[in-house]
Order: structure tokens, then sequence, then C-alpha cells
């Protein structure tokens, strides 16, 4: 009964030490964490920490409240499948670049494909379509891109404090502020870009979008974005948990920063031919 009773207690503990830690981050970097109460916040969490639902249930209206709405409770899911990858269809004088989300642990596989469909490929003009394109990692997608999106700066994420974690392009590597992300094919594919987007093109979509605002020649077509163009960080949770906050803003090369839906430039419901006979 008494070594019962130490992996009791041992348990708790683990479990409020994780809680205390997903309050820090969401009390530190949560982008609205100064709608919130957070001594009587702690107390309402800790005071639950022995019903998971209710746990989950609490937590998760703490990080909408902090974070918005791009942000929660989840739990960790196995990788199933094979992972959706870039593709490349020739539209007369056009290269149609399709974009799917792509998962973390995919990245490099992602990265790798766009390297190969668009190494040695030319085109008079390019079409980037995002519509679609939801969560998942920016970084296997911009690494995709990188050729198109050309060198140095192309995005970044900005805290709430202001504070600015550049996104780069630099012979093909995408970083984030110094940290290389992953390597796309290097060099530039010149030409004008449209891209197209829709009210599904989300967080890692809207990254993509708004890395390319600002950049000489191109031009966005379709409906604005869901409204997801926030950088999230994630903190594990007891039972399997995770939760993810908002802790930041997307912002453009020109530096106008986001947090919502992206418009783009020239309106339409069928923004593939339209960005065609726009050539």
């Amino acid at each position: 009964m008494i070594g019962r009773g130490r992996r009791e207690r041992r348990t708790r503990e683990n479990a409020e030490k994780m809680v205390s830690a997903a309050l820090d981050l969401m009390e530190g970097r949560a982008l609205h964490a100064d709608r919130v109460d957070w001594p009587a916040a702690r107390n309402e969490v800790l005071g639950v920490l022995d019903d998971p639902k209710q746990l989950e249930l609490t937590v998760f209206h703490l990080v909408r409240q902090a974070g918005g709405p791009h942000g929660g409770v989840r739990r960790t899911r196995p990788a199933s499948g094979a992972p959706d990858l870039l593709t490349v269809e020739e539209q007369g004088e056009a290269a149609v670049v399709v974009l799917p989300s792509c998962a973390e642990r995919d990245a490099v596989a992602y990265a790798d494909a766009a390297r190969a469909a668009l190494d040695g490929r030319t085109a008079e003009r390019w079409i980037v379509d995002l519509r679609g394109t939801g969560g998942g990692s920016p970084w296997p997608l911009l690494a995709a891109v990188a050729p198109l999106l050309g060198e140095g700066e192309v995005g970044a994420f900005v805290d709430r404090r202001g504070g600015r974690t550049p996104w780069t392009v630099r012979d093909g590597v995408v970083s984030r502020g110094p940290t290389p992300q992953l390597q796309g094919l290097p060099g530039t594919l010149d030409g004008p870009v449209s891209v197209l987007t829709d009210g599904n093109t989300a967080n890692a979509g809207e990254a993509v979008a708004v890395a390319f605002r600002g950049r000489p020649d191109a031009r966005s077509y379709g409906a604005p974005t869901l409204g997801f163009s926030t950088g999230v960080e994630s903190a594990p949770l007891p039972g399997g948990l995770v939760l993810t906050v908002a802790t930041s803003r997307f912002a453009d090369r020109t530096g106008q920063v986001y947090g919502g839906p992206v418009t783009p430039d020239v309106p339409s419901d069928d923004p593939l031919s339209m960005a065609l006979w726009d050539l």
C-alpha cells in the first residue's frame, strides 16, 4: 500500500508540473493573455486536476480565451497512410503547383518530392494552388515553393509584444529565425506568380499565401482564407493530451501583420480560370 501511495503521489505531482508548465506557456506567450485572470485560472485548472474530462474542458476554454480560435486540446494521432505530395501540371504557358497540407513527420519526404518535381522545370507563369490547404507544418510548403518566393525574408511571426521571428530563404534553405528548417530547390524560378485561396485555406496554407505578399509580380485570386494566420505553440497535458495555443501572428515581407483571414487581390468563384485568363 505504501508503494501504491507513493506512485499515486508521484503521478499527481507529475501531472501538476505538466499542467503548470502549460499554464506558464499560455500566460507568458498567448496572444490574448491579458484577457485572463491568471491566479483564478490556475486555481480553477489545478482544482480539476483529478477529473480528466473536466480538466480537458477547462483547459480548452482557457486556451480559446488566451489565444483565440486557433488552438485547443487534442490527442496525439498515429501516422496513417502515405502523405499527399506536391504536384505540378502544365496548363498552356502556366505551371500549376498544387500544395496539399503536410504533417511535420512527412516534411522531409514532401520537400524532397517538391525539389524533384520542380528541378529543371520552366514556365512563363506559375500558379500556386492553396485551395483546401489546411493545417500541418508550414515549413515543407515554404520549402516546396522556395525558388518561387525568392531570396531573403519572406515573412515573419510577430508576438504580442511586437517581437519578430523572420522566415527566410537562402539558396533554397527555409529558416525560422537563425534555425534552418528544410532544404528546398536552390536558385530561383522566374516568372509571375498567381496564388489561389479559398475559405478552407488555413494556417500552413495561409503562411504560404502571406509569404507571396509583397513578392514582385505576384497576385492572389479566390476567396478570403479561413483566418488562422497565427503561429501556435504546444505543451503536453496529462492523459496523452496536447495543448496548442496561438502565440504569434503572421506578417508578410512588407511588414503587414495578419492574424485573421487573408483577402485575395482578385475575388473570384473560379480563381484558376481567372488566373489563367489574367495571364
